[in-house]
């Protein structure tokens, strides 16, 4: 299975086009007959992607995305809307829908936005985008490193230099872009956001800059790109080492002249754009082996901000932990839990690879699990992530402990997916997990959970 769609649209005759082209395509589809369905389907499932039709009864698309908005602000959104009338479709863009399709639609155009969407759904799993949503801009922290990063964020703000944020995944780089958009004088224009890691390198083009009508198959009608969307804002390009080689130079012509031309088009379209960049790779060095433009390194590195990972900011910790362990039982309905004696202890021994977004996800992996009214480092299973590598071959009790770390996973598993009463679906929220990544979880492990994956 590719991911989950849900699908909110009153044409009975189009919704069933619909699901059956994404379910042909490997697709699971929850086809919705308007927008109060969908948005009471998301209450207690999780999708990776939301197709919308704008018009529609009791609830329509627009008023269905300002609810994701505040309430699954990761879940991309991709609205569809009737031919020559796109202009809801593009200012729900510019505040920060994924994408849209016009009516009638063509398979291959629905096809590439749905990939593009699940493939960032998928990216958000695995680096985390969310973080904590009160204290500072959506940030927690007191520790040193934390509150010498956030001074650097409060002068890019109030300059008009490109920031390049690096860092390793799951440290909150989409955060610290929006911050510096809400704190700068660009607040009330757009946020446009896009992941490099998703876009395949022949779309690169038409994604940021548009194209014309015809420009190429499936170009049904003429789109504005990213940049033209985030004219008057800020355009927050995440992997930006993903840029096509051939697609920096363009790139860099915005960046210094504020010019470009859609794909297909000879007009000079001109933008005001505020550019700031995340990358997890060593830019410099990338340019050194030939991959990315010296000329460009320079002009998007011109304010550098670094994001410690979290294990240098182990007094923020238990604070994260707090905050993460009340607004998931407040989103889960259950009673509050508190952190049992020692686990701040085993939060502060392990590594956390994953950083903000791994803590996230074992608390409210915890949480689901646990009926205790405190939490223990057990139900955080923190010996899930623990690299094997870190363990020396010669320690003759090596594999004793691995086979002792799968057995575990193998029960948590198991537990989920029965309290899911069966739902594989299911079992993946509860665990924080992909549906996808889950599945591979049970072939790898050999766990053989019964349920009907829906």
């Amino acid at each position: 299975m590719k991911g989950t769609i849900l699908l909110a649209e009153d044409d009975r005759n189009l919704r069933r086009v619909l699901q059956a082209t994404l379910t042909r395509e490997g697709y699971e589809v929850a086809a919705m007959p308007d927008g109060a369905a969908a948005a009471e389907w998301l209450v207690t499932q999780r999708a990776d992607a939301l197709i919308t039709d704008i018009r529609m009864p009791k609830m329509d698309g627009l008023a269905l995305f300002r609810r994701c908005r505040e309430r699954h602000p990761e879940l991309p959104v991709i609205l569809i809307t009737a031919f020559g009338k796109i202009e809801d479709a593009v200012e729900a863009m510019r505040a920060g829908a994924f994408d849209y399709i016009s009516k009638p639609f063509d398979e291959a155009e629905l096809l590439r936005v749905v990939g593009n969407a699940v493939a960032t759904s998928e990216v958000v799993d695995r680096e985390g985008a969310s973080a904590p949503a009160e204290e500072w801009f959506g940030m927690v922290g007191g520790s040193p490193a934390w509150l010498d990063v956030r001074k650097v964020i409060e002068k890019a703000a109030a300059s008009p230099f490109s920031v390049l944020i690096t860092g390793e995944t799951g440290t909150g780089k989409e955060l610290v872009a929006r911050a510096i958009h809400r704190i700068s004088g660009r607040r009330d224009g757009p946020f446009l956001k896009i992941n490099g890691a998703t876009i395949p390198p022949t779309l690169w083009e038409a994604e940021m800059f548009g194209y014309e009508k015809g420009a190429f198959t499936g170009a049904v009608q003429s789109k504005p790109g990213r940049f033209e969307l985030a004219d008057g804002g800020t355009f927050f390009l995440d992997e930006v080492g993903e840029v096509p080689l051939a697609v920096q130079g363009k790139l860099l012509r915005v960046l210094e002249d504020g010019e470009f031309e859609r794909v297909g088009g000879v007009k000079t379209l001109t933008v005001d754009v505020r550019l700031i960049c995340a990358s997890n790779r060593d830019l410099k060095r990338e340019t050194e082996r030939g991959r990315f433009r010296e000329d460009l390194y320079y002009r998007v590195n011109g304010i550098p901000i670094h994001l410690p990972p979290l294990r240098d900011r182990r007094v923020d910790l238990v604070p994260l932990t707090e905050f993460f362990l009340a607004r998931t039982c407040r989103e889960l309905g259950v009673g509050r839990k508190t952190l049992s004696i020692g686990t701040a202890e085993a939060l502060d021994r392990y590594p956390w690879p994953g950083n903000i977004r791994e803590l996230e996800n074992a608390v409210a992996r915890a949480v689901a699990l646990s009926d205790d009214d405190s939490l223990t480092p057990t139900d955080l299973c923190l010996g899930l992530a623990e690299p094997e590598a870190a363990i020396s071959p010669a320690d003759v009790e090596g594999e004793r402990f691995h086979e002792s770390v799968r057995e575990h996973k193998r029960s948590v598993i198991r537990r989920a997916i029965a309290k899911a009463g069966g739902s594989k679906s299911r079992a993946a929220e509860i665990l924080g997990l992909s549906p996808t990544y889950l599945s591979r979880l049970l072939r790898v492990l050999g766990v053989e959970g019964k349920g009907n994956g829906a």
